[in-house]
């Protein structure tokens, strides 16, 4: 094995041969299971900070993954007004002493944070009035962390829909991209403020000029930005254009892609920054059947892919998409 240094200074052991077939399931019963499954396959050996957001909804957590590479720890998931059983198991699991908590209270109550509080030794929230607000906090935070090790590069998505946003998450968390939100016509004032004040340089838009219009890039490029896009006619395109660029341009491994559902946030969402961790990507799909683009793109990279990572049960990723990556990749 060769080693290869990321931005963010973490070390992944490169496999220079795919080898056989083999797929990795992981999952639970639900989807707070799934993110402890997820954890448990990505942080073995355990990590002192864990990633709090909702298991209910996905706005305030679709920064999460870049904080979560930058402070090498897991994305978990609890309920609005209760942390699950599974999970807090989980926090003792992985020795973990501090914890994150992406989002304002109507996500996650301040009976959640007084349960963490009890669990652990440092709790920090950070939310702002909206999506947009707690966006530009949590990667003002993940810039602060990465220190000098902030490129100057980040991600911007539409605050509208998770799809974009999520299929960068393994490259969000690998390389050290905070995730700013546009709004319906453009980054607010405030946004490009925050952009500016944390030394962004180099900004990706992810999808198409109907999720992150022209303006968008108008507005970044005005600022003495630099502007590249990556899109596709659908979510699916989308997310394989993104897995290709975290190849080409920050040294992702397709081995160890990880398939699942582009029709539901959760997995994804507890995942991407997994995926980001263990330095590989991520494709989604459609639950019931293998979505044509992704098909397209492992039919490109097979001779590259020997693992494949199932996130979520086979309501998530059906069996029948199991067998067609199957069948594309054996």
């Amino acid at each position: 094995d060769e080693t290869l240094t990321v931005s963010v200074g973490q070390v992944y052991a490169v496999d220079l041969g795919a080898g056989p077939y083999s797929p990795t399931p992981v999952a639970g019963m639900d989807r707070f299971e799934t993110a402890v499954a997820t954890s448990l396959n990505a942080f073995a050996d355990g990590a002192s900070t864990v990633v709090i957001a909702t298991g209910r909804n996905w706005p305030d957590a679709l920064g999460g993954a870049a904080l979560a590479g930058a402070l090498e720890g897991p994305v978990l998931l609890v309920d609005t007004n209760a942390v699950p059983a599974v999970i807090a198991d989980e926090i003792d699991r992985l020795g973990a002493t501090d914890a994150i908590i992406l989002g304002g209270p109507n996500a996650v109550s301040a009976g959640v944070q007084t349960t963490l509080k009890s669990m652990l030794t440092n709790v920090t929230r950070v939310g702002g009035a909206d999506r947009y607000e707690t966006a530009q906090m949590v990667a003002a935070l993940t810039v602060t962390t990465l220190g000098s090790e902030f490129s100057g590069t980040c991600f911007v998505a539409t605050g509208n829909n998770f799809a974009d946003a999520l299929s960068a998450s393994p490259l969000a968390s690998a390389a050290g991209l905070p995730v700013y939100l546009s709004g319906a016509d453009s980054v607010s004032p405030a946004t490009l403020a925050a952009m500016q004040v944390a030394g962004v340089t180099d900004v990706i838009l992810l999808g198409g000029e109907a999720a992150v219009t022209p303006e968008t890039a108008i507005t970044v490029l005005g600022a003495g930005m630099t502007a590249t896009r990556i899109d596709g006619e659908t979510r699916y395109e989308t997310s394989a254009k993104v897995a290709e660029y975290g190849v080409d341009t920050f040294g992702l491994e397709w081995n160890g892609v990880a398939i699942t559902t582009g029709q539901n946030f959760p997995d994804a969402l507890t995942g991407g920054a997994a995926q980001g961790f263990s330095g590989s990507v991520m494709l989604l799909t459609t639950s019931s059947t293998l979505s044509p683009e992704t098909a397209t793109c492992l039919t490109t990279y097979k001779n590259q892919i020997g693992d494949v990572v199932y996130l979520g049960g086979l309501n998530a990723v059906s069996q029948t998409v199991r067998n067609s990556v199957a069948s594309i990749v054996e």
